[in-house]
């Protein structure tokens, strides 16, 4: 009996390390499961923080595709690029504090010009395709693996794009299907380019058995040319991207064309209206059909988007965006942050309440759940209070609920500000009352809603002001966001010292120019609000960092938020 009972735990850990080696591969999972990865692109060449990256979580968004050009110089010697590396490694961290998955993006390396570049003519033709010239390939393939090791045993890295948007030749070719345009590649130019991803793949292999691998099609990863090439590997990830029409999203000024409208369609080969049905059917129709061919791999539309906005850009963002999800294919718009101008960048589009902007974060995931800061727990109060809670981004909407016993209870929805004044509370002594704030996306659908956050207590009672029982935990070190956020002229912007100390705020622009001080002063232990009026200064983000120094002890306290000035 003893044996058997040692062979059932043999049988049983040999089960488990089954059970594991399985759930060891995770990364391809979420792959799987449709439209779990939903966020942006995001490059190191324009300056990015911290907090960049939590207002990206805390509006709901779980994903960035790190655009990193090569590890190593497109031409001989083939230099290390230290920089692109940095770069790199300062995203990735980032996503780690953050806590976003991230896909490494390849945009360059040797043999291989950063496609944009190539196509604008400020590069040569790029060589990595070209059959036989396997030395460049193979330097190519060792800075791939290179990066897989230098990530290897990150949960949250989920992917290795191979490299982006290729355009094997440069020059035009004439074809308007796959079939055609791997025939002129294959046929005309013995360009084979199954074959070099297989190289690169079965290198990867050697070292990560299960990463996924993000694998383009030619000419752009433009869908209507879906598909290239099937890979034989049972972790690949099939990416497409779309700037179709190309007239309406490249347009070089802004609100000069509108959406629907007629542009040049490649399937056609002439002029098409584009709505959504015709996205659907047409531009995305191929590479549906593909996703089914293939048993239902899964797709990343990997880039989308819009230069400047147009009539109807929000309309256009939003219906490429439902397609996504209704295919149940991840996405990545393109570009998170991508500088102070207009061009790309949403959050810069003057458009009414950032339309084209949050057209996207209405379809993200669930926002984290708000920290609640004022009245404290357990918080004596009068029939009057103002709750309190932390802003997560200027774009999150809130809803409070106050329980109040007997079955009285009040639901208020669709708060801007993170705070909400109650007037004339009923008072009932010595009852304990509480209340809860949940968060939501911008477009309020019940399942970007976060949870509420765990209830506070509170007491009214009409003869004292706010206090605090004693077995409470004093007040905390805390700068909240601004609220308004976006604000024009004024904002107010709170914060809590548990001690005396010796208190500094200030205001700087994006480039960290110093432009106003609004504290510099000792203050005793309390909770505090300053206004800030921005009359005098330009539409655009702000930062606004606090330095804490207490008189007594050597805790000190600092923090950095951003807040939008928006004319």
């Amino acid at each position: 009996m003893y044996k058997i009972k040692i062979s059932y735990i043999l049988i049983f850990l040999s089960f488990t390390d089954i059970v594991f080696s399985q759930s060891i591969n995770s990364k391809y999972d979420k792959w799987l499961d449709p439209s779990f990865f939903r966020g942006y692109n995001v490059l190191y060449e324009t300056p990015k923080t911290l907090q960049d990256f939590m207002d990206f979580k805390n509006c709901g968004g779980n994903f960035f595709q790190i655009g990193t050009r090569g590890f190593k110089a497109e031409d001989p010697p083939y230099q290390d690029q230290e920089a692109n590396i940095a770069g790199t490694d300062q995203l990735v961290n980032y996503c780690r504090q953050a806590g976003i998955y991230y896909v490494i993006a390849v945009r360059s390396g040797p043999g291989a010009y950063d496609t944009y570049l190539e196509s604008t003519g400020q590069t040569g033709e790029s060589r990595i395709w070209n059959t036989g010239n396997t030395a460049e390939q193979s330097l190519y393939g060792d800075m791939l693996t290179s990066i897989v090791q230098r990530y290897a045993g990150d949960s949250l890295f989920v992917g290795l794009n191979l490299v982006v948007e290729p355009r094997p030749k440069v020059k035009y070719i004439a074809a308007n299907t796959s079939e055609l345009y791997k025939s002129f590649l294959e046929t005309i130019y013995n360009i084979h380019m199954d074959a070099v991803y297989s190289a690169w793949i079965a290198e990867i292999r050697t070292i990560d058995s299960e990463l996924p691998i993000i694998t383009e099609n030619f000419a752009y990863s433009t869908p209507e040319l879906f598909p290239a090439y099937v890979m034989d590997d049972p972790f690949i990830v099939y990416s497409a991207h779309n700037y179709m029409p190309k007239e309406y999203t490249s347009a070089a000024v802004p609100y000069t064309l509108v959406y629907p409208g007629t542009y040049w369609n490649i399937t056609y080969l002439s002029q098409q209206y584009y709505d959504k049905t015709f996205l659907q059917q047409v531009v995305f129709g191929r590479l549906k059909s593909f996703q089914g061919t293939t048993g239902g791999a899964p797709v990343l539309l990997g880039e989308f988007g819009i230069m400047l906005p147009q009539g109807g850009c929000y309309q256009y963002i939003s219906d490429v965006a439902d397609i996504s999800i209704a295919n149940g294919w991840h996405f990545s718009l393109w570009v998170w942050r991508g500088g102070l101008t207009e061009e790309w960048n949403y959050e810069m589009f003057r458009e009414v309440n950032l339309s084209t902007f949050l057209s996207v974060l209405e379809r993200f995931q669930a926002p984290p759940i708000p920290q609640l800061i004022f009245p404290a727990d357990s918080a004596v109060v009068g029939s009057s209070v103002t709750f309190r809670w932390d802003s997560l981004t200027a774009y999150n909407a809130y809803d409070i609920m106050i329980e109040m016993g007997d079955h009285i209870k009040i639901v208020v929805e669709n708060i801007k500000d993170a705070n909400y004044t109650v007037s004339g509370l009923p008072v009932k002594p010595g009852h304990v009352n509480f209340w809860k704030v949940r968060s939501k996306n911008p477009g309020l659908d019940p399942a970007s809603w976060s949870d509420w956050s765990a209830p506070r207590a509170f007491i009214v009672d009409t003869s004292v002001g706010y206090k605090m029982k004693p077995i409470n935990s004093p007040i905390e070190f805390h700068l909240s966001q601004n609220y308004p956020n976006p604000f024009n002229p004024e904002t107010k912007i709170d914060y809590s010292v548990p001690k005396n100390s010796m208190v500094k705020l200030v205001i700087y622009d994006v480039l960290g120019r110093e432009i106003k001080t609004l504290l510099n002063e000792v203050k005793s232990a309390g909770m505090y609000t300053l206004r800030f009026d921005g009359s005098s200064l330009p539409s655009g983000i702000y930062i606004y960092r606090i330095n804490i120094i207490p008189l007594e002890g050597n805790n000190s306290y600092t923090s950095v938020k951003k807040m939008v000035l928006l004319k």
